[in-house]
């Protein structure tokens, strides 16, 4: 999983701590660095979690959040402040957390992997099947299985015959969290049970999969790097 982070601080110095502090975390990011409300409100990004300064040039750091509100802004949103008495006001533009300057490690820590564990279990995927459109929460489905032009979905408590090719799905669910491990199979990081050369083992599934001579190697080099990665998330 790739964080989309904005931070909007007048302070480059202010900027540049905060990225420097992301970087000792074991998360991948993409940051985009804002000096004013004013920018931030005029931009088209979408972002997960936005790092927000609440004493700024210009609008402040409220006043900004009431307007990314508006504008239909979802993302995680933690004020960057020393005073307390703006909290009370926070409730208003559903703020997420605040964080004190200078940033504590550990707090921002816990404010990233809360964000990250929100975002699993909120991505959903909409796909056809039996001609209609079906949601599917992303961190219910164990594993997929093509078949013809389209793909068997399998989840905790069903399995939804889906109208899309087993390459698009993927392609929809690109996080970190799936692999192929054959030409027909793709399994949830998350739900392995046990793994071999010849087959996988997942959570609530009966039948083993099977894995791919070729595939081995990167199924076993990419599961243990989930593990190293995700043990403080998951």
């Amino acid at each position: 999983m790739v964080l989309k982070i904005a931070i909007c601080d007048d302070e480059a110095l202010v900027r540049g701590d905060l990225i420097s502090a992301l970087g000792t975390l074991d998360i991948e990011f993409d940051v985009k660095e804002y000096s004013s409300g004013e920018e931030l409100v005029r931009s088209e990004g979408i972002y997960d979690l936005i790092f927000l300064d609440i004493e700024m040039n210009g609008i402040n750091g409220m006043e900004t959040a009431e307007q990314l509100r508006k504008k239909g802004c979802k993302s995680n949103i933690v004020f960057l402040t020393s005073h307390t008495e703006f909290m009370q006001a926070a409730f208003r533009v559903r703020a997420f957390r605040f964080l004190e300057k200078p940033v504590d490690r550990k707090m921002l820590e816990e404010a990233v992997a809360e964000t990250c564990s929100e975002l699993r279990q909120d991505k959903k995927i909409v796909v056809k099947s039996a001609g209609e459109m079906v949601t599917v929460n992303c961190e219910d489905i164990i594993s997929l299985e093509a078949f013809g032009d389209g793909t068997y979905i399998y989840t905790k408590d069903d399995v939804i015959c889906a109208q899309a090719q087993l390459k698009n799905l993927l392609a929809d669910l690109d996080d970190g969290s799936f692999i192929q491990v054959h030409n027909s199979y793709a399994v949830a990081f998350g739900h392995i049970r046990a793994l071999n050369k010849t087959s996988v083992s997942m959570d609530f599934l009966k039948d083993e999969i099977p894995v791919s001579r070729r595939k081995y190697s990167q199924l076993k080099t990419s599961y243990f790097e989930f593990i190293r990665s995700n043990a403080k998330y998951v």
